[in-house]
């Protein structure tokens, strides 16, 4: 898709772009310059902001639970000594 770049007035993403990026209202992007081009990289909400998480992520966020109710955790304390910290 293409937009115009017009003085002193915002850019704006097309709808079906910011659907398949999955961008929400209060979401930011950063533009980077790269190799004669331009980067949009999406940036994560801060913890604590009113962000939900995907199905994927409250899948894997359940899961991580789990095992840690389940005592199938390691403290990080050991986790740092068998790496050598």
């Amino acid at each position: 898709m293409t937009v115009t770049v017009k003085d002193k007035t915002p850019l704006t993403i097309p709808d079906e772009v910011r659907r398949r990026a999955g961008l929400k209202p209060g979401d930011k992007v950063e533009f980077k310059p790269f190799r004669g081009g331009i980067t949009v990289l999406t940036k994560r909400r801060a913890p604590g902001s009113a962000e939900r998480l995907t199905q994927e992520e409250a899948k894997k966020l359940r899961h991580a639970m789990k095992q840690a109710r389940e005592g199938k955790t390691t403290p990080w304390s050991q986790v740092k000594h068998e790496l050598g910290l």
